[in-house]
């Protein structure tokens, strides 16, 4: 809770989200305490490596290259009903807090699952970045692939606005933004990316498997969806209590096995799921 002193006395903002800020502690608490320290660790060779799933072949193209960030001069937004409307309120409630909190919370997870996925894309490859927030990962995207492009894609108009007004500051020509949802993709995107990508928004979304079978969509052959997340079941079952409450818009976190089983039903042939550092892992799947 805030609280402001005035005239000696203090008094409380009832308008701060408890719930939110605690959960945020939490998981800043844990990157402290568990990832930095298992991230040296794991660069010394000393993390063993749990994985499900053969490690996926890196796809044998050049990539589809820039398209999206020639075309698009601005940002593309996109009327929402009422339904979807209000989900954006509802994940807006903790936005402001993202890149303060969450960002370095996720740094090194963010770090291991950029490392694995530069070694399964082409030089040139054009990745989609769902839920791309403020783009904190698609920026990292965008200097890992400089033959490519990353286009982002998130439900709230004031995160595609804000990413690209930093793309447009920091300089990243080969990014494009669009307003949508998840579950239901432009057209134009059908057989246009080499990769998803996916970080720490999927246990937001209401329907997976539709989300899994747009991904599946967008994708060429041999194409590849990365998504990152929660993963270790002890993991899951420490985070689901705080993430409930204090979570905007959380639905569900899956295990690796789970994992697998949505992407088959969304009509991936290939899974492979690793984990990058205590509790949380990458899922990765490959379109036939």
């Amino acid at each position: 809770m805030d609280a402001h002193r005035i005239r000696g006395t203090w008094r409380f903002d009832p308008t701060v989200d408890v719930p939110a800020a605690v959960y945020l502690c939490q998981l800043y608490l844990y990157s402290a305490t568990v990832l930095y320290p298992m991230r040296a660790v794991k660069q010394l060779g000393l993390f063993p490596r749990a994985s499900i799933g053969k490690y996926p072949a890196r796809a044998q193209t050049p990539g589809q290259g820039p398209f999206f960030s020639r075309k698009q001069q601005a940002p593309i937004s996109t009327d929402l009903t009422a339904k979807r409307a209000q989900a954006v309120v509802d994940f807006e409630r903790g936005a402001q807090l993202y890149e303060a909190v969450v960002t370095p919370f996720t740094n090194p997870i963010d770090a291991e699952a950029i490392k694995l996925i530069s070694r399964l894309i082409p030089p040139a490859a054009r990745i989609l970045d769902l839920s791309c927030g403020p783009g904190t990962q698609l920026f990292r995207l965008a200097e890992t692939i400089s033959q490519g492009e990353v286009v982002g894609v998130d439900l709230a108009r004031e995160m595609v606005v804000g990413a690209w007004q930093k793309a447009q500051q920091l300089g990243y020509r080969n990014t494009a933004f669009y307003q949508a949802d998840v579950a239901l993709l432009p057209a134009q995107f059908s057989a246009k990316f080499d990769a998803v990508h996916c970080s720490f928004a999927f246990h937001h979304y209401l329907h997976p498997v539709r989300a899994l079978k747009e991904m599946n969509r967008i994708l060429v052959h041999e194409g590849k969806a990365f998504i990152v997340d929660g993963g270790t079941w002890w993991a899951n079952m420490l985070a689901s209590p705080w993430a409930r409450v204090g979570d905007p818009g959380w639905v569900a976190f899956y295990t690796g096995k789970e994992f697998a089983d949505l992407f088959r039903r969304a009509g991936f042939t290939e899974f492979y799921w690793e984990e990058l550092l205590p509790g949380i892992g990458i899922a990765v799947g490959t379109k036939a």
